[in-house]
């Protein structure tokens, strides 16, 4: 019962992700994050950029960088999978791990949209989808274009 509960939540906020980031015209991307208690923040405008391993968000207006460490990647037809296995979140002069509980990375950097492992959904050109949840149950889902790829 808890796994069909998780998943409904994960699945939810990855359809308000998805509607959210189409919705954006112009946006670079578009990040919700789900409290335990149930609040959600959207964050529009993400800058999300990818240095390594490292996939790096940062908030419109600078304040906040979220950045997950990716490893275990693999390719599924064209579509690039990873598991975040460490996070740090920076507001401000303050910064601080995150524990994670599980999560799923994907990455499309072809020039076409490319359908999505065990989905009916796609995922555009150079675009990233973030589903993540912390070890304190906290939801982050994150989707858009990727500003800048460095290896």
């Amino acid at each position: 019962m808890n796994i069909v509960r998780r998943s409904a939540a994960v699945a939810g906020l990855a359809a308000l992700v998805w509607l959210a980031a189409s919705a954006q015209a112009g946006a670079v991307g578009v990040t919700l994050i789900q409290q335990s208690d149930g609040t959600v923040k959207t964050y529009a405008n993400v800058v999300m950029t990818l240095s390594g391993g490292t996939l790096t968000l940062r908030s419109a207006d600078g304040r906040g960088t979220l950045q997950i460490r990716t490893g275990a990647c693999s390719f599924v037809k064209s579509i690039r999978y990873c598991l975040p296995y460490a996070a740090r979140l920076t507001q401000g002069k303050r910064s601080h791990a995150i524990a994670l509980a599980y999560g799923s990375v994907f990455f499309n950097f072809t020039n076409s949209e490319q359908n999505l492992p065990h989905s009916s959904g796609g995922l555009a050109p150079h675009t990233v989808l973030l589903l993540l949840k912390t070890a304190r149950g906290t939801y982050v889902t994150a989707k858009g274009r990727l500003d800048e790829v460095r290896s």
